[in-house]
């Protein structure tokens, strides 16, 4: 008997039926994450009971056989702070596909957005393979309340040409790689290097103060409190963050987390999440970047992306060498209760899940 229900099993078996459904659908087609139950742990704060609620599954009888996973945060849109969320891995055994589950597991979603009061769910479809099974604009599910809102990309940066070569299913990125070859060394970080550390529970609100600064200005950005910039920055050995810091003052810091992706093999990738560089003059931003780059190559990362969402400083990454890439995702804002005006192209600060 098909039943909607709480996800009921451990974060290894999460882990391992969304992995195996997304490699039945895209492998040797397009680039896919491989999810780790220590990133669901962390993401989905799965040792706190009250988000519970936001991992909707699908089970015919105790067979696992669909999933829509999501996080909370308010976001600031304008001046107001609303209640939010992050949702993704909507993953379908492929056996059960084409029976109405998408519309089932959204219509749940928003059952138990509005019983929560969240009046936002944000998410992204990819569209970057024609492979992908995201829902299309031109093919949207009837649901009036999600909108696609633009159209994002990644900032790119290769740091170890060889291993995208070897990594990568796109000929075309692969050779670009080999492009990049003489940009990817990095250079030692010298007299910087003293004022560069790992960042510590003690940090925490120096750096909320430092990325309300950067972002309260922004037309719509998620809205950090101590608890989740804690759990971004610090909640898993997944996640590092490194602070610049002087006379007891820390000055900025950019967070980072390593995420598997298979294309041809698997490959490590790092991801740039949060950033606060705008007290740094551009030369200590540069040292810093540096630093977070060599960090990611010490854990085993071929490259490094960042979403381009209109948050980054633009010179930091120009002169770090990363490239923006073309869009291959769609923004979705679905408005759960009264909707907000996010202005088309504004500049946002994201997560991308």
């Amino acid at each position: 008997m098909i039943r909607l229900d709480d996800y009921q099993g451990t974060s290894a078996e999460l882990a391992e039926f969304i992995t195996s459904t997304w490699r039945k659908s895209y492998e040797g087609k397009m680039t896919f994450p491989l999810w780790s139950a220590e990133y669901f742990e962390w993401q989905l704060r799965w040792k706190n009971p009250h988000f519970r609620r936001n991992l909707i599954a699908i089970y015919d009888d105790a067979r696992l056989v669909a999933t829509l996973l999501g996080s909370e945060y308010p976001f600031r849109c304008g001046q107001e702070i609303v209640p939010g969320s992050i949702w993704s891995w909507m993953t379908i055994d492929p056996v059960y596909r084409g029976r109405g589950f998408a519309k089932l597991l959204n219509e749940e979603r928003i059952r138990r957005m509005q019983d929560r009061k969240i009046d936002l769910v944000v998410s992204y479809r990819y569209f970057g393979s024609k492979s992908s099974l995201a829902e299309r604009p031109h093919r949207n599910s009837g649901d009036n309340t999600a909108k696609f809102h633009n159209k994002v990309g990644f900032w790119v940066r290769v740091l170890n040409p060889q291993g995208v070569c070897d990594w990568s299913l796109s000929s075309a990125a692969a050779w670009g790689a080999r492009l990049t070859s003489p940009w990817a060394p990095l250079p030692k970080l010298g007299k910087e290097e003293k004022y560069i550390r790992k960042a510590t529970p003690a940090d925490i609100p120096q750096c909320l103060e430092l990325i309300h600064e950067k972002t309260n200005s922004l037309p719509f950005a998620i809205h950090w409190d101590q608890e989740s910039l804690s759990n971004q920055l610090l909640g898993s050995p997944l996640s590092t963050t490194l602070v610049y810091e002087r006379e007891e003052k820390i000055e900025g810091f950019i967070n980072f987390h390593l995420l598997t992706s298979f294309s041809k093999c698997e490959g490590q990738m790092g991801l740039l999440d949060v950033m606060s560089t705008q007290r740094l003059s551009s030369h200590k931003s540069l040292y810093l970047m540096y630093a977070v780059m060599q960090e990611m190559l010490n854990q085993g990362a071929i490259l490094t992306l960042k979403l381009r969402s209109g948050d980054e400083d633009l010179l930091l990454m120009l002169r770090s060498y990363f490239a923006p890439r073309a869009p291959e995702s769609h923004l979705v804002l679905q408005w759960i209760g009264q909707e907000r005006e996010v202005p088309k192209n504004a500049k946002m600060h994201l997560l991308w899940r």
